[in-house]
């Protein structure tokens, strides 16, 4: 379902509305939370409405009785909530993402990173099924390096990185792919003398692999965003 970015903004307040009230609501309240007019709050309802994203329903006041005393009320659809975390991707958890890359980098600068431990904590809050593929490729790209950080890989890892993070005019899902599979080269050759650890690595490599083949072109230029600022983060520790 294709939404202009003015429409992705409706439906992200229109589902953050209905959460807040737990029930459905009339356009003015949209209108309000968005400083729109309601003329334009109801006609965007109108068109979200023809694309499955809201659902409308009919009220009767409570105090009124009689024809014309109905209110209309609207409902995000399960396929707004849907295009709402998918348009979160990333954004899932920001804070403890924050958080913990945080404290990643702090036991890396104090040589206190237990790697097992980093792996364990972080794909676990981010399954590799549903949403949060962005934030999910992030963090498997940052257990790689961190994983060659002292050892040969990780330079060669980060001398190339110039070379195959994408650019405004570069074909994103082919270079953050190249990106992967330059990666899961590098580990294999220095998984040997950490057989279990590796294998768990591994798999989590390639479950980036398949997530960016079938990545939006919209969301692999934010993964490639989002990879450059932490790369540039750790190239420099």
């Amino acid at each position: 379902m294709n939404l202009t970015r003015r429409q992705e903004e409706f439906v992200r307040n229109l589902v953050n509305l209905y959460r807040e009230m737990q029930e459905p609501f009339h356009y003015s309240l949209l209108a309000e939370k968005l400083g729109v007019s309601r003329f334009s709050a109801y006609d965007m309802l109108r068109v979200l409405e023809e694309k499955g994203m809201v659902t409308s329903e009919y009220q009767l006041s409570e105090s009124k009785t009689g024809p014309g005393r109905s209110a209309v009320l609207y409902r995000p659809t399960e396929q707004a909530r849907q295009v709402m975390s998918q348009l979160a991707g990333d954004m899932i958890d920001r804070g403890d993402w924050d958080a913990i890359k945080e404290r990643v980098l702090e036991k890396v600068r104090t040589n206190e990173l237990n790697e097992w431990e980093l792996v364990e904590e972080m794909l676990a809050r981010t399954p590799p099924e549903g949403h949060g593929a962005v934030a999910y490729c992030v963090e498997v790209m940052t257990i790689v390096t961190l994983r060659l950080r002292r050892r040969s890989g990780r330079k060669l890892l980060l001398d190339y990185l110039p070379e195959i993070l994408p650019t405004a005019s570069a074909n994103c899902r082919a270079n953050l792919s190249l990106l992967g599979g330059f990666a899961l080269g590098i580990l294999t050759d220095e998984s040997a003398d950490a057989p279990l650890w590796g294998k768990e690595l591994l798999q989590h490599a390639i479950r980036y692999q398949q997530l960016v083949i079938g990545m939006e072109p919209r969301l692999c230029r934010q993964l490639a965003t989002q990879l450059s600022n932490v790369f540039a983060v750790l190239h420099s520790e």
